[in-house]
């Protein structure tokens, strides 16, 4: 894991925000490292250290460091328009490093004196976010809280420098309270346990983050009452966690057009069909259509994940914004990674059996982007019975928190 006191830093000095168009030619830049190192990845079962400290070095782990803290403090659509980059090289490395852009935005909500202790001395912080309601407890101590816990899911864990923790519930004389603590700690207070061995997004590095009897200042977190009677009516609830998925979304569309240039570079170089009398694939006008039609999918893809960045991005995180229009936003997330999803599915049949060799770069395409289209924040079973309730005001909603 990297310790955020030997981060390296960004070429800028802190708090000189490049412009979009230069955030995002670097992550292009960075592109061809991500495609070297997505193997090893893979593999390795988390981000590749190269990759990492390139990341890092490129300023891509300040992207919502708040700009008080030397970070660039970048509005929804341009998290999303980088993120978008860094997963065309690599869908792991592009859902990784989305995690830390959302982390680092839910982390805004703790008091600045955690913020302080995050991002004070480097503004390439890395933040990821856990949580484990069923299996985590906190007790008060003078000065703070002790914390325990397993957390699985902790996408990011070996490189990054701070675990944002969620509704860990407070214990008083050994049983629960509706208290609920959330707090940031240092990587170096937590343990790792490598859990995580996927079929897909396996380089994500999304293993189980283990806290033993860990004390937390109280100026690192927040405590919040929580009944489920408490939870805010419908048309009260905020887009904060709608957010964090569409980062993560827009990464797997980067990566379906990462898919669609492995193919594209492929017909380039026309080459033959077996048992077929065709000189090339390109001769062929089924072989043309299917990949049109693949074009078009992604290109559809890309039309809902900006539809829903423009929803997304003039909205406070903890402003209130209706239920059928949260849910209408959900609802274009998982239209885009569906559509992303179907386009893979026609390269495949571009592309025949040579597609399925562990060499070549679109079976991981493939694989990868069918693991994140099944995270419940972008599972269409889910996101569209909501959206169903939320049309015809069929209440309540089926989900917690979007």
């Amino acid at each position: 894991m990297t310790a955020a006191s030997t981060a390296v830093r960004s070429p800028e000095p802190a708090g000189d925000r490049p412009s979009l168009p230069e955030l995002v030619e670097r992550a292009r830049a960075l592109q061809p490292i991500l495609r070297d190192n997505a193997a090893r990845t893979e593999a390795d079962r988390g981000v590749a250290p190269e990759v990492a400290k390139a990341l890092r070095d490129s300023g891509m782990f300040r992207l919502t460091t708040p700009a008080r803290y030397g970070g660039y403090e970048l509005s929804i659509r341009e998290v999303m328009t980088v993120l978008r980059e860094v997963g065309r090289g690599c869908a792991s490395t592009g859902w990784t490093l989305s995690i830390d852009t959302a982390s680092t935005l839910f982390a805004y909500g703790l008091p600045e004196t955690a913020l302080a202790d995050v991002f004070a001395d480097t503004p390439d912080a890395f933040v990821l976010s856990t949580s484990n309601l069923n299996d985590s407890r906190a007790r008060r101590v003078d000065g703070g809280y002790v914390v325990s816990g397993r957390f699985p899911w902790s996408s990011g864990c070996e490189i990054t420098d701070w675990a944002y923790i969620g509704v860990v519930p407070l214990h008083v004389d050994g049983a629960p309270t509706t208290d609920l603590v959330t707090s940031v700690i240092p990587m170096s207070d937590l343990t790792i346990e490598r859990t995580w061995d996927c079929a897909g997004l396996a380089g994500s590095g999304t293993h189980t983050v283990i806290a033993d009897e860990v004390f937390v200042p109280e100026r690192r977190t927040l405590l919040v009452n929580f009944t489920p009677e408490a939870l805010p009516d419908e048309d009260e609830r905020n887009t904060a966690i709608i957010a964090g998925s569409a980062q993560s979304l827009a990464g797997m569309v980067g990566s379906a057009e990462g898919a669609l240039e492995v193919v594209s570079g492929l017909l380039a170089k026309k080459p033959k069909i077996t048992f077929t009398t065709l000189d090339s694939m390109v001769d062929s006008s089924a072989i043309r259509i299917w990949f049109a039609e693949a074009t078009h999918l992604i290109e559809t893809a890309v039309l809902h994940m900006e539809h829903a960045a423009s929803a997304l991005d003039g909205v406070a995180p903890a402003d209130p914004v209706p239920w059928v229009e949260r849910a209408r936003i959900r609802m274009h997330l998982t239209s885009a990674q569906q559509k992303a999803r179907e386009g893979i599915e026609k390269l495949l049949d571009v592309v025949g059996g040579r597609a399925f060799a562990r060499s070549n770069p679109l079976q991981r395409y493939w694989r990868d982007l069918a693991v994140i289209g099944r995270h419940n924040s972008l599972n269409a079973p889910v996101v569209v019975e909501d959206y169903s309730r939320a049309l015809l005001a069929v209440r309540p909603t089926i989900t917690v928190i979007h």
